[in-house]
């Protein structure tokens, strides 16, 4: 098995990309009606590529996960961290994640934000995020769900455990 590699995505990858946080969001069991729902904030376009930090992981060719920023005066956001599902606990998502945090460090920002899946918590805490807070977000079935709200310092990253396998 080669090295994985990270690097800038291409706008024209854009429909691999969408492809990717469809698949791994439906991995978590969702209803069909709420993966609808939330196709169009699943979608990744040319146009956010091209505006937007984005980069992907691939080996052999093959993209295996990437992540999506938003850096404005107001912070750094996470828009998008998602992993193909057969390749989760790779330590795919981890690369990525310290990727995004160098990027935000570069562009002045010591803080990235982060709007968690309810499922993506535990990964986000691994990798020494703490929950600031919660925003309902409720479906059919689960009416308490919440998506959890999560900081996590650049200027710490190095030091974050290794998440447990």
């Amino acid at each position: 098995m080669s090295a994985l590699t990270l690097r800038a995505a291409r706008a024209d990858e854009h429909a691999a990309l969408t492809a990717i946080a469809m698949q791994a969001k439906a991995h978590w069991g969702y209803a069909q009606a709420d993966l609808v729902r939330w196709r169009a904030d699943l979608t990744v376009t040319g146009a956010s590529i091209a505006a937007l930090p984005t980069v992907l992981a691939e080996r052999d060719g093959m993209v295996l996960g990437f992540f999506q920023l938003r850096l404005d005066a107001a912070g750094a956001d996470l828009e998008h961290l998602w992993v193909q599902p057969d390749q989760i606990g790779q330590g795919i998502g981890r690369a990525l994640l310290m990727r995004a945090l160098d990027e935000i460090a570069e562009a002045g920002h010591g803080t990235l934000h982060i709007d968690a899946d309810p499922h993506a918590e535990r990964f986000y805490r691994a990798c020494g995020a703490l929950r600031v807070g919660v925003v309902a977000a409720p479906i059919e079935g689960e009416p308490q769900r919440v998506r959890p709200q999560m900081t996590l310092s650049a200027l710490r990253h190095d030091a974050a455990p290794a998440p447990s396998r």
